[in-house]
């Protein structure tokens, strides 16, 4: 195999593979960094918009299987994406694909846990609320109706995915070694050591400073970590 990583990247509820542009300044020549677009936005914003996690995990399963056993790759997913990071690298073996080296579990609890409520029934205004809370959406675009007509259904469609997503009564550990990612302030996401149950090797936590969205001020020091890994992983291949 080439030396080179592939990194496959899944974006928060709501979001699209652009909050993954920054990074291309920061990651390693050893990496080759791949965002992959949700359908129903961005580039993909003329295909339907799923409602169910199942489904999310299919399309993107059909875009990356092709090309999975090329490279060896990790994955990295904020909030619902580590949901379909995990679900995708179940999905992945037990097709007969290689599994990844690494995964990056990003600003989410552990599959395990169940939602602590169901957004996506809001009305419109709840929601914006809500979603202002959260962090990382300013005011003013939560105020401009053509953001809202454009975000709105998109974020509801990503929320009613991940909070009718069936918590797991069976733990299915994963035979990597596996990253938590988290902000020091990020009050949404709880029981953090829950995610020791899903590796059957090692893990360690990382805390960045800000909350849920501590990515957009810390993309450096993320793609640090992450550069890291790439480097311990070829380097361990070629001694």
């Amino acid at each position: 195999m080439e030396r080179k990583i592939r990194l496959y990247c899944f974006s928060f509820a709501g979001g699209t593979a652009q909050i993954y542009h920054s990074w291309t300044k920061y990651v390693d020549a050893a990496i080759e960094l791949v965002p992959i677009e949700f359908s129903g936005r961005g580039r993909r914003f003329s295909q339907p918009l799923f409602t169910n996690l199942v489904d999310m995990v299919e399309d993107v399963f059909s875009i990356i299987q092709p090309d999975i056993d090329q490279k060896p790759y990790m994955i990295f997913g904020h909030s619902m994406g580590s949901l379909i990071a995990y679900e995708l690298s179940k999905k992945l073996i037990q097709s007969g694909n290689q599994g990844p080296l690494h995964i990056f579990f990003s600003g989410r609890s552990s599959p395990n846990q169940p939602p602590k409520k169901k957004r996506y029934q809001l009305s419109d205004e709840e929601l914006k609320k809500e979603i202002f809370q959260f962090g990382g959406t300013p005011i003013e675009l939560l105020d401009d109706p053509g953001f809202i007509s454009l975000f709105l259904p998109i974020i509801r469609a990503d929320m009613k995915a991940v909070e009718t997503y069936p918590t797991e009564d069976k733990i299915t550990p994963l035979h990597c070694k596996i990253s938590i990612f988290n902000g020091k302030q990020d009050h949404l996401v709880t029981n953090l050591e829950e995610w020791n149950h899903y590796t059957t090797k090692e893990i360690e936590y990382q805390f960045f400073e800000g909350g849920h969205f501590y990515l957009h001020d810390q993309a450096k020091e993320v793609v640090d970590v992450v550069n890291q890994k790439a480097h311990d992983y070829l380097s361990a291949k070629i001694n």
